[in-house]
């Protein structure tokens, strides 16, 4: 069986596993070597009416000052009120493009997984915008843990994993 990490995708850890109701600044993703990032959320139960904003933005470098990237058009969810494990069937949600997603009730005391995609020629590459992160509001006054990933597909420079070029630095 051949590996896929490094060859297919990579994956970055944007927020790490961390109490939500703190607002959190994702780490900054440099996209400059694929074409293609999959945000992935994955949040435990919390309480009714901490719902939590997420809000896409962009940079020219990994350390810049960013943009709100308004391009969220759709995202997906799965959302179940203990846990996941009997929840396999995904929602599409379909909005107005924007920068935010705002899961609506009973998202604050679900557990849920959200799923972004991003192609990165959506972003403001002729502006030099090849970096981007996802923060939450840290909504809120009661715990709700949760993590945010990215995973970097269509590499423009497949390696083994070990030698994968560093995407949360400036190249």
């Amino acid at each position: 069986m051949g590996i896929a990490l490094g060859k297919l995708f990579d994956i970055v850890p944007g927020v790490l596993p961390l109490d939500l109701q703190e607002a959190r600044t994702g780490d900054m993703v440099n996209v400059r070597g694929c074409n293609h990032v999959t945000i992935v959320i994955v949040k435990g139960v919390g309480t009714d009416g901490d719902d939590q904003t997420f809000t896409l933005r962009q940079a020219t470098t990994v350390g810049g000052t960013a943009k709100d990237l308004a391009i969220i058009d759709e995202y997906w969810e799965k959302e179940a009120a203990t846990d996941l494990t009997g929840t396999g069937t995904w929602t599409r949600v379909t909005q107005t493009a924007a920068a935010t997603i705002a899961p609506g009730d009973p998202s604050a005391q679900d557990a849920a997984v959200y799923v972004i995609e991003v192609d990165v020629e959506e972003m403001d590459i002729a502006g030099g915008f090849d970096c981007l992160q996802l923060n939450n509001d840290g909504a809120g006054a009661n715990a709700q843990l949760g993590c945010i990933i990215y995973i970097l597909s269509g590499l423009r420079y497949p390696n083994a994993p070990q030698n994968q070029i560093n995407s949360i630095v400036d190249p």
